[in-house]
């Protein structure tokens, strides 16, 4: 009789909901959740972590080297957290737009990430101890407490899975160093999509009606074309400090792989809207979740990173 009465009551429910239970139910269970790649540090204690590799944190893969595509514009984000500790309860505070500090953020120093004294602003206090000459940990002890990232979403070349990658502390000035050489070639691919519309255009006017072939348009940002090329990524020491990430052989993909790439990117976006892809902040919650605080690196490693490293990071 139990049984009979849910069947009745099933059976009165508007089949719009029922369908759209039936959608939300499936659309959490199959949801799509990009994996959270980190470089791993001198410092780890994650158990099977090999520092200066590349480590998927959900699985422990790892690789030495990754033929990577940048499929979104890279966002800059920002964090702080407790003095030595790094763990999802000593993190004060934290920006994902650069902004202005995230609505969950323990304790924001400030309204606005620009006017926040432990950020940018704290790099003031750095140089005028450097100037002054202090130096090894008496002058890491100026860094500025918040620290800004630049968040990627990226897919591997061979396999297109994709991946959450923050460049974050000493890799920042190799990144955006890097990024120019991406500047010069997006230059060479709006230079060549001018002369194709050109070209297309002189065809055109000589083609008898109905007959002329469409005129692809111009990018119109970055986010257009940054899907376009494919470069490696590897790690590296200066002087046997922390590792950091290097980015080599920039290339342009062939219209073949950029068309298979750009079917991918479309499909990203689709469930984006929809709502069908873990977002980065549902992704590093479940990481942290999970996470075993890694310990900062003694006062020998900060010496040992010597005075090369400090300047590097100085620029960040």
């Amino acid at each position: 009789m139990a049984d009979d009465k849910l069947i009745v009551l099933n059976d009165r429910a508007p089949q719009e909901m029922v369908i759209a239970q039936k959608v939300n139910a499936l659309s959490k269970l199959f949801q799509l959740k990009p994996k959270t790649l980190e470089l791993v540090s001198k410092s780890t204690q994650h158990q099977g972590a090999e520092p200066g590799t590349f480590r998927v944190t959900s699985t422990n893969e790892k690789f030495r080297e990754m033929r990577a595509v940048i499929l979104f514009e890279p966002v800059e984000q920002r964090e702080m957290y407790k003095k030595g500790v790094y763990s999802k309860d000593s993190k004060l505070c934290f920006s994902l737009d650069n902004v202005q500090p995230h609505l969950r953020a323990k304790n924001p120093p400030a309204l606005y990430c620009a006017s926040c004294p432990m950020g940018d602003l704290h790099w003031e206090k750095y140089r005028a101890a450097k100037a002054k000459g202090i130096e090894g940990e008496a002058l890491q002890a100026y860094l500025p407490p918040c620290r800004k990232y630049w968040h990627l979403f990226l897919a591997a070349r061979d396999t297109q899975r994709p991946y959450y990658f923050n460049v974050k502390g000493a890799s920042v000035k190799p990144f955006e160093d890097a990024m120019q050489n991406m500047a010069d070639l997006f230059q060479m691919i709006i230079q060549n999509a001018k002369a194709e519309i050109k070209a297309i255009k002189a065809a055109n006017a000589k083609a008898p009606e109905g007959m002329q072939a469409p005129v692809p348009t111009l990018p119109a940002s970055v986010a257009d074309i940054i899907w376009h090329i494919s470069f490696t990524m590897y790690s590296f020491q200066k002087n046997g400090g922390q590792f950091m990430v290097g980015f080599k052989d920039f290339a342009v993909m062939k219209p073949e792989d950029r068309e298979e790439f750009g079917t991918i990117l479309q499909d990203f976006i689709a469930r984006r809207n929809a709502g069908t892809i873990q977002s980065q902040e549902a992704s590093e919650a479940e990481e942290e979740n999970a996470a075993v605080a890694e310990r900062p690196a003694s006062a020998a490693e900060v010496k040992q990173a010597g005075v090369a490293q400090q300047n590097a990071q100085i620029e960040i």
